[in-house]
């Protein structure tokens, strides 16, 4: 066998129901809303859906069993931190993130404006040049819970890289 770089991709999804009295987090980004997110944790339903990406990336289970929400731990815990976490154990294993592509579907707020400052402070979180990261927005065409919004869904798909152990 060459010696070649191993490559994987993982795929994530998430959604939260929209509640009153509580801030909408997305991608690390608390967004001006007059709702936010239902959730164990602070319910940012990006991060979730990338973490699960990850995750499944590298055959790790899903932040379910990482973070269960049946943890008081876990309990309005910052989803930055969760990624954060799942993120420095993929680097010590050797991990190196190509891209990530994410969707979030709302029919309100509309994104335009926020996508760049997501785009951003998941750069920032994980530590890598911003062309690595894409940020889309959907609206739900006032169709479903999403169209109507009752929720909020994401989706995210990761191209992870790992060296091989005897260097390229």
């Amino acid at each position: 066998m060459q010696n070649l770089p191993e490559f994987r991709v993982g795929e994530g999804c998430d959604v939260h129901r929209t509640i009153a009295d509580r801030p909408l987090i997305l991608g690390g980004v608390t967004v001006d809303c007059d709702f936010g997110l239902d959730g164990h944790s602070d319910a940012d339903v990006l991060l979730h859906a990338i973490i699960d990406a990850m995750l499944g990336a590298t055959g790790q289970g899903d932040i379910g069993e990482w973070f269960p929400n049946t943890d008081a731990k876990w309990k309005n815990a910052d989803s930055v931190n969760l990624i954060q976490h799942v993120w420095n154990s993929l680097i010590s294993g050797g991990w190196q993130l190509q891209n990530l592509d994410c969707t979030i579907c709302c029919e309100r707020p509309r994104l335009g404006p926020w996508k760049p400052l997501i785009r951003q402070r998941l750069a920032e979180i994980l530590d890598v040049p911003e062309d690595r990261i894409n940020v889309k927005a959907k609206s739900g065409e006032a169709v479903g819970p999403v169209g109507r919004g009752e929720a909020i869904t994401a989706q995210a798909v990761v191209l992870l890289a790992k060296s091989p152990k005897n260097g390229v």
